[in-house]
């Protein structure tokens, strides 16, 4: 029996013009995780990352903590198999489509970046009409690819890493769904829906034997909150 702690990145830069590095909260949040680590003692076998900044940042926080204490650290892989699907280019293609099918949509459109609630508001309706895409845009994958993807990394990791292991996987919200979703053999929708809850540097975690996977745990994120402060616990 192995076992596989799926990390969510931490927070992201949300609202400016690049996504993809972490804040100063996500900062803060990555060393916090690091150190939790560190604390009890959990040490794993082997890491996995994606390939995008704000999972390799969250990453690398917790190596700085390994060699800190000059601890040992283990082999470290880099996979794009764990990226995020691309949502910048989903929007940008997408919105234009539906806001011809639905005039009234371009409103919602234009007040997506006053607050979460309203950005979140417009990408779920988004990424609904991506997930029942079966032809794809140009350079973009649907959700169908998406999902055989992250899959398919899972996959590899079981049949490679073998019995008795804890491996980490620094990801994003998507591809943590999409493992959930196929334990609890959950909907395309409900998948979605589960994707909004998984919060900045939540440990999520699998077991597995030969290809038999069970969820473990969900969306912990309980050394957030012993520190007592809000803006530590997020979702972007």
């Amino acid at each position: 029996m192995s076992i596989i702690y799926l990390i969510r990145h931490a927070q992201a830069s949300f609202g400016k013009a690049d996504y993809d590095f972490l804040s100063e909260t996500g900062i803060r949040q990555s060393k916090i995780l690091a150190d939790h680590f560190q604390a009890i003692g959990l040490e794993f076998d082997t890491i996995y990352s994606g390939g995008q900044l704000r999972h390799e940042q969250t990453m690398e926080a917790y190596l700085d903590v390994l060699a800190a204490s000059k601890n040992k650290i283990p082999p470290v892989h880099k996979t794009d198999a764990f990226n995020e699907y691309d949502s910048e280019t989903i929007l940008r293609n997408l919105i234009p489509e539906m806001i011809r099918e639905e005039p009234a949509f371009e409103a919602d459109v234009a007040a997506m970046l006053k607050s979460q609630r309203e950005f979140q508001k417009v990408y779920e309706k988004v990424m609904r009409i991506w997930m029942s895409k079966v032809s794809p845009f140009k350079n973009l994958e649907t959700w169908k690819t998406y999902y055989s993807r992250v899959r398919a990394g899972f996959n590899k990791i079981m049949a490679s890493e073998g019995a008795g292991k804890k491996i980490a996987v620094f990801t994003s919200g998507g591809p943590i769904s999409v493992c959930v979703q196929k334990v609890l053999s959950l909907s395309d929708e409900n998948t979605l829906q589960l994707t909004w809850q998984i919060m900045n540097t939540s440990i999520t975690r699998l077991k597995y034997s030969g290809n038999q996977m069970t969820l473990f745990g969900f969306n912990d994120v309980t050394y957030l909150e012993l520190k007592r402060d809000g803006q530590l616990l997020t979702f972007r």
